[in-house]
């Protein structure tokens, strides 16, 4: 009679460690669908949020230089139908160049640089990138457009960057006119005003609002504000 019971018994009772082979793939299982979902959520953080990824200062002794740089072109036949951009930026500390990081629209940001004394350097601007890639007979189309900036206007956007600061170099409106068989002509001219600063900070913290770099465009909005009134 007992026996009948203690089976009767057993057959009631939870699986357990009966089984084990199933507690262990459940447990695998719990393991991989949590590495999953943090993979996902970084996926979806850097894709939904690059400004988040890698724009930001790596420590609190960072620093970043905005330069605001257009081109125009005197051009025949309109080879863009976008605004065209620079490809290449580059600012200078002595005898090592640096190269931007990050853009948007015509501002150029050079971040996690380190105090000192800084100056721009040179910029290009590739050709046939837009709606035309034809070569015309009736003008000398280089492929680039390789800007050459004299010592005076080195010389204006010099800056000394301090720790942990952001800080507008000024800008550089560049216009290229291209000449029948000759070598395009190019003017550049070099400005930095309190207005140009403040929408240089307005622009990077409307755009990159979330990162560290944007809350210091805006503390620093806030200080030229103050100054204006």
């Amino acid at each position: 009679m007992s026996s009948k019971l203690d089976d009767h018994y057993k057959e009631k009772q939870p699986d357990g460690d009966s089984n084990p082979s199933v507690k262990k793939i459940s447990k695998f299982e719990r393991i991989t669908s949590g590495i999953f979902r943090k993979f996902l959520i970084l996926f979806l953080i850097t894709y939904l949020f690059p400004d988040c990824s890698s724009f930001g200062p790596k420590n609190a002794q960072s620093s970043l230089i905005i330069v605001h740089m257009t081109i125009v072109k005197d051009e025949m036949v309109l080879d863009e139908l976008i605004d065209p951009r620079f490809q290449k930026v580059t600012l200078k500390k002595g005898e090592k160049s640096f190269e931007y990081n990050e853009s948007s629209e015509h501002y150029y940001y050079f971040q996690n640089l380190k105090e000192g004394q800084y100056e721009i350097y040179d910029a290009v601007h590739l050709l046939n990138r837009g709606a035309s890639d034809f070569s015309f007979g009736s003008t000398k189309q280089p492929t680039k457009i390789d800007i050459d900036f004299d010592r005076s206007e080195i010389e204006k956007s010099r800056i000394d960057l301090q720790p942990g600061t952001v800080v507008f170099m000024g800008s550089f409106h560049v216009i290229v006119d291209f000449k029948f068989q000759e070598e395009p002509k190019i003017t550049i001219r070099y400005s930095k005003s309190n207005e140009e600063e403040l929408a240089a900070m307005d622009h990077l913290y409307k755009n990159f609002p979330r990162t560290g770099w944007g809350q210091k465009a805006k503390n620093r909005i806030k200080l030229l504000s103050s100054f204006a009134q």
